[in-house]
């Protein structure tokens, strides 16, 4: 692309995040220092972590603390497992309609309201981001966008033993398709 359309590009979408409340100088994203993630973009694991200042393992993974504030939460998904792969994440996530029903964290016993559970609780109340990737396979994160936990409630499930277990079943509805990341200062994400 040459210069004069990468400068307009930057300009249009500068206008429309400007529009939309963002203070985003030209500058940054003529120098490729922002990124537009849409649904259906694929991250590696190391650039979920990277973009979105997270772990790289769990389910549930947030940025800041339950102390002193969090910031957003990344939720990782497996919808289509093989048997074997049931096995070892006995999760049942999927999609009823348009809402994507998360099962929460803990693979043995009964699961408990701590860490990221409480997260996706305290979300209801707080309204932090919940960015959603499902894993396709290793190294292979499909964004599926923005979303709120509108409800949670609790169902039978079976552990990685094969053993009946409570589990925290929390209800997500789609807010948005795209998000703006900093490659910056990953710490501070907008939401769009």
């Amino acid at each position: 692309m040459g210069q004069g359309k990468h400068s307009l590009l930057a300009a249009v979408l500068k206008t429309y995040l400007c529009a939309k409340g963002f203070k985003l100088s030209l500058q940054t994203l003529l120098m490729n220092r922002a990124m537009l993630l849409k649904a259906g973009d694929v991250l590696s694991n190391l650039e979920i972590s990277r973009f979105f200042d997270v772990c790289t393992r769990r389910g549930i993974r947030y940025s800041g603390n339950l102390k002193t504030g969090v910031r957003h939460v990344v939720l990782i998904t497996v919808l289509d497992k093989t048997p074997e792969e049931s096995l070892e994440n006995p999760y049942r996530d999927r999609f009823e309609g348009d809402l994507l029903v998360y099962t929460g964290e803990g693979r043995v016993g009964d699961q408990q309201m701590t860490r990221g559970n409480l997260v996706l609780k305290m979300q209801m109340e707080k309204g932090f981001p919940v960015y959603v990737f499902e894993k396709k396979s290793p190294g292979r994160y499909v964004f599926l966008g923005r979303f709120n936990v509108e409800d949670f409630q609790t169902e039978q499930q079976p552990d990685v033993r094969g053993k009946t277990r409570k589990v925290f079943v929390f209800t997500l509805r789609r807010v948005g398709d795209f998000i703006l990341l900093s490659t910056e200062n990953t710490a501070s994400l907008p939401k769009l």
